[in-house]
């Protein structure tokens, strides 16, 4: 143990056992003998301690200390390997058995056998499901962020109009080829610190709130009925069932349960907020510009473009147009340069999404540094992107089918993204350094601890 029980407490201070506050240990020690006493309060405060030792326990003492844990909203692991240890392997969240010195009834209870018979590989399968979630979170933020750049171009064309900047087939290009490249890379990513994946709360920490929710949600379950008339007990039936279900999900406490600020889920508003209103808003913002950019040098114009639109052109067969500067534009020079605009759009958004791979992939530290060079699958999955969307452009019979145009100056195409995409990547700079001194404990690398240090507002003093 790392902490004191009750009884270190009390030597080390001299006092008697008995004087000794709740608050002042958080460890302590149970043989089986006390456990057959313990009531429902006993139970609820030995799991407010950080450390718990139960010795000498019977199988149906293991058994109750896994429902006690449950029942307070813990997911509870239990290895074993003899015949006693089966009902709790089977009543835990995960059981784990042994593969060497087990026997064939704890396997058979198990829902995960240990090979090797080695803990250390529990921690380390822990370490590769928490690396596997926070890569997963990196890969939704990323794949999201794109969604904005796509969408508002419809709308614009249906509420302003303007020229639709990105056709649909381009969007398929960039949702099953390029998109697909990258946010798969993510899953070879290596954690940001050596240890810090293990000094992390848990996902859905248990706390005296989330007990609460809990009790409240196990008064409301669905109780077998008494038949008076028959003199037994009648099971809910399936539409019972179904139909309770629907009024649980319909429930104040079931929504405060799911949207508990103190839990971590895969989709939470730090992402939704990144992909839709920060990096999403901020990609759009960018692609529109070198799309009219574009559109400029053929001398149209935004109030060009939209009253174009309005009058219909911009397709084959249209009337000749004279835009602002002087120019007159037939159909072919219409759809040529909305050709141009939309290839300048389609790789606009491609540029950005690049730099915003690298704006996703840290959340502890910045996004610049030697961590950004750790997976090569990144810079592979970029490049192959890359390449496809050049081919699409640049070679005549893929222009074609596509709807780009390969007259696209690179010139203008490129130096707007480049430099929205180094843009993006010191907004996210910024964000990780006003996040972290607002709450160091969730952006700092280096975790001390249980992410037991103060923050920035409960500081007794400042200046250490």
């Amino acid at each position: 143990m790392t902490s004191e029980t009750k009884q270190m407490v009390a030597k080390r201070i001299m006092r008697e056992a008995d004087l000794v506050q709740e608050e002042e240990y958080d460890a302590i020690v149970l043989h089986g003998e006390q456990i057959s006493e313990m009531d429902d309060e006993a139970w609820d405060h030995v799991f407010t301690k950080k450390e718990i030792i139960f010795a000498r326990t019977s199988p149906s003492q293991k058994l109750e200390i896994v429902k006690r844990a449950q029942a307070l909203g813990h997911i509870v692991g239990v290895t074993g390997d003899g015949v006693n240890d089966a009902p709790a392997l089977k009543r835990a969240d995960l059981g784990i058995a042994m593969n060497v010195s087990g026997s064939d009834v704890s396997k058979e209870a198990a829902s995960m056998i240990l090979l090797d018979d080695n803990f250390v590989s529990i921690v380390r399968g822990i370490e590769e499901g928490r690396l596997i979630f926070s890569n997963l979170k990196k890969s939704i933020r990323y794949t999201l962020t794109h969604a904005m750049p796509e969408i508002l171009p419809q709308l614009l064309l249906a509420l302003v109009p303007i020229p639709l900047p990105l056709p649909s087939i381009l969007i398929l290009l960039i949702d099953l080829g390029f998109e697909l490249l990258a946010a798969l890379s993510y899953a070879w990513d290596p954690p940001e610190t050596s240890t810090g994946l293990m000094k992390l709360l848990p996902r859905k920490p248990v706390n005296q709130d989330s007990i609460a929710r809990l009790r409240r949600m196990e008064d409301r379950e669905l109780q077998p009925r008494f038949d008076f008339e028959a003199r037994s007990i009648i099971p809910p039936s399936r539409t019972d069932r179904f139909f309770h279900a629907i009024r649980l999900r319909f429930s104040p406490a079931y929504w405060r349960d799911r949207l508990d600020p103190n839990s971590e889920v895969m989709v939470d508003s730090q992402v939704l907020s990144w992909a839709f209103l920060e990096a999403g808003l901020i990609e759009t913002g960018v692609c529109l510009a070198t799309f009219f950019a574009v559109l400029k040098t053929h001398g149209v114009s935004i109030h060009d473009s939209h009253t174009m639109q309005v009058r219909g052109l911009f397709k084959s067969g249209s009337d000749s147009h004279t835009v602002s500067t002087g120019t007159n534009l037939d159909d072919q020079q219409q759809l040529e340069a909305l050709a141009q605009a939309q290839s300048g759009y389609f790789i606009a958004l491609i540029i950005m999404q690049c730099f915003n791979l690298f704006a996703c992939k840290s959340k502890l530290c910045v996004p610049w540094g030697r961590h950004m060079f750790q997976n090569w699958r990144n810079f592979a999955g970029i490049g192959l992107g890359l390449l496809l969307s050049l081919l699409v452009i640049y070679v005549p019979p893929l222009a074609t089918l596509f709807q780009t145009s390969p007259g696209l100056n690179p010139t203008v195409a490129l130096t707007i993204p480049l430099a929205g995409g180094f843009f993006l990547l010191i907004y996210a700079t910024l964000r990780h350094l006003v996040l972290k001194r607002a709450n160091p404990a969730n952006y700092s690398p280096n975790i001390i601890g249980l992410k037991m240090h103060p923050t920035v507002f409960n500081r007794p003093n400042r200046n250490f």
